[in-house]
């Protein structure tokens, strides 16, 4: 599956001159762009957890023709301050929308030098005239912490906790009453945006699902269907918000970000916020830290690392308590990775497939109900989750190349109306003959051992 993507190269300009951060924007789904864009990238101050991102500098022209887009941002390195974490932002509009954005945090400057750099853009949702805003409509009363029970077809329901920040980043707590699944609780962090066109805004964030939540006032939300629509319904699909940040402490979530570990002190900056976080030393500490002094190129240097745990507020060193990183299981280290090369040319982990085909049959698209779809989520532990729009499947895989299977599934036991019936019982049987797949345009293909296609699906929300 091909993205959007931009190489950047920081060169100094000459003795005595500004620096430059030179790159070229370029696309990789082959497609033809369409005409009237506009190019923006900025540089920004992240280093003030819950603050607005400050620009350093930035550079704003007509996109004229297709890619390669060249571009340069001048900046003075004596707005770079010590310590400070910096990253890169870029989109492209169109007629005032928003048509492609960067939807993570991507570091510059770490060790202070700056090598080629990678981002990745996703493509919005086009399909609707309202230009996007800057804030959404009606505005959000920011911080501020909205909660609610949303409905749920095999529990009792799911409580959530919401946390956004004026400056685009969210953190959520989900936890599943008296369900049967193999997860009762997950914690997200990430980013969202305003999509005005549905009067929404939009969680970017590992989840495994596209997420729009209407903006029915400043401090109501209401939950909307997959693609984005309203959902017609007399259960209570809202969150509310009482007013103010009551801040969300985190659990059982896959966190990914840059370690560095000085003065016996370690600090954990955060992929898809660029927040930075003490790292307490309880737990699993021990072992994140053993990794890290064992993988790290130099003393004090970053090290991307990926970790199961949560944020939770804990006493510091001086002045008052703080969010922290609380690591219940190490994962990963990376070494010869950053945050911009977590996903990779070609991610199949954590993306929305919507199944497409089964078995040469279209899949069902019953109204009111999901759409057939498969994830993979990248935990370290190879779970996935699928449905047809009746059960929900889960177990595990193995990935290795283009090899992948499927072990058997565990699902809910809903009795399921035709069509779906059918459809399931394709689905159950094409993953349990899975032996390989294909991932590139135009999306992700599930073969059998003789590499005959057993599905076909499509890429609707990247993480």
């Amino acid at each position: 599956m091909l993205l959007w993507g931009i190489a950047l190269v920081l060169a100094c300009a000459g003795p005595g001159s500004a620096e430059v951060l030179r790159g070229k924007a370029f696309v990789r789904e082959r497609i033809a762009l369409p005409a009237g864009l506009t190019f923006e990238a900025v540089i920004e101050d992240i280093s003030r957890a819950g603050a607005p991102a400050g620009i350093i500098a930035a550079i704003r022209f007509k996109a004229d023709g297709q890619p390669p887009f060249a571009f340069e941002i001048p900046f003075d390195p004596a707005d770079l301050g010590p310590g400070g974490k910096y990253a890169i932002r870029a989109t492209l509009h169109r007629n005032g929308r928003l048509h492609a954005t960067t939807d993570r945090i991507y570091p510059l400057f770490e060790g202070g030098s700056q090598g080629p750099v990678k981002v990745m853009l996703r493509l919005v949702a086009q399909g609707r005239a309202d230009p996007v805003p800057a804030r959404p409509s009606p505005p959000l009363a920011l911080p501020a912490t909205f909660r609610g029970l949303r409905p749920c077809a095999d529990c009792e329901g799911v409580r959530h906790r919401l946390d956004l920040w004026p400056d685009g980043v969210f953190h959520l707590h989900r936890e599943w009453l008296g369900g049967a699944g193999d997860r009762l609780a997950r914690g997200e962090v990430g980013r969202w945006h305003a999509d005005a066109g549905r009067g929404a805004i939009l969680l970017e964030g590992p989840s495994d699902t596209p997420r729009f939540w209407q903006v029915l006032g400043a401090d109501r939300l209401r939950q909307m269907d997959l693609k984005g629509e309203p959902i017609d319904s007399a259960l209570d699909y809202d969150l509310h918000s009482k007013g103010g940040l009551e801040l969300t402490e985190l659990g059982d979530a896959t966190l990914g970000g840059m370690l560095t570990y000085q003065a016996d002190a370690a600090v954990f900056v955060e992929c898809l916020t660029g927040r930075p976080y003490p790292v307490a030393a309880e737990r699993d500490y021990l072992t994140l830290e053993r990794s890290y002094l064992e993988a790290r190129a130099s003393p004090g240097a970053a090290l991307l690392v990926q970790v199961e745990g949560g944020l939770a507020m804990r006493p510091t060193m001086e002045g008052p308590d703080r969010p922290s990183l609380v690591v219940d299981r190490f994962i990963d280290a990376l070494p010869d990775k950053t945050c911009a090369g977590l996903s990779g040319p070609d991610p199949i982990f954590n993306v929305y497939w919507r199944i497409t085909e089964l078995q040469g049959t279209p899949a069902p698209r019953e109204p009111g109900i999901r759409e057939a779809h498969l994830i993979l989520h990248d935990a370290g532990e190879g779970r996935f989750s699928a449905t047809v729009g009746c059960n929900r499947l889960l177990g595990h895989y193995t990935l290795s190349g283009d090899k992948l299977s499927f072990d058997p599934v565990a699902s809910t036991m809903m009795a399921c109306p035709a069509p779906l019936d059918a459809a399931e019982q394709a689905l159950k049987a094409a993953l349990s003959a899975t032996r390989s797949h294909h991932a590139g345009s135009p999306g992700l293909e599930l073969l059998d051992e003789k590499g005959h296609v057993l599905a076909r699906l499509e890429a609707v929300h990247l993480r």
